[in-house]
């Protein structure tokens, strides 16, 4: 069974970041490359946000039996293989694996322009990904 209030708790955290990255779009780009804080603070709630759908990835495919991912790529496709998430966010979300594997391995190879694009141009897929876990999990009364 689905721990709702770990997923609850999960998501919040999500949408806790999600309000603080979308100040961001307040700024210009040349603003955001010349602030190391900011810089690092927005890399940091990014990493944290797209951790928590991972988190909440293994989650729903270990207690509803989808299998046993190897990677957090394979939790992920497992979801829209149950249909969880749409064919249409998979790319997204694969997209974002990889995005976390290099702010976390290859930091140096992340860059200001990248992270504020993200940042001003992405934020909707994390609102998709909810909007998927929200319905699956609490829209069909299971």
């Amino acid at each position: 069974m689905v721990d709702n209030n770990r997923l609850r708790d999960k998501l919040q955290s999500i949408q806790t970041n999600l309000a603080e990255l979308k100040k961001v779009e307040q700024l210009s780009l040349e603003e955001f490359v010349n602030s190391v804080i900011q810089f690092h603070a927005t890399t940091r709630m990014l990493q944290i946000s797209i951790e928590a759908i991972l988190d909440i990835a293994q989650h729903v495919v270990a207690r509803k039996h989808l299998g046993t991912p190897k990677t957090y790529r394979e939790a992920i496709e497992l979801l829209a293989k149950a249909g969880i998430l749409s064919a249409d966010q998979l790319p997204t979300l694969l997209n974002m694996v990889r995005f976390r594997n290099r702010v976390v391995h290859q930091y140096d190879d992340v860059s200001r322009a990248e992270v504020y694009r993200i940042a001003t141009e992405r934020l909707a897929d994390f609102e998709h990904f909810i909007a998927a876990i929200v319905r699956y999990n609490w829209g069909s009364n299971r």
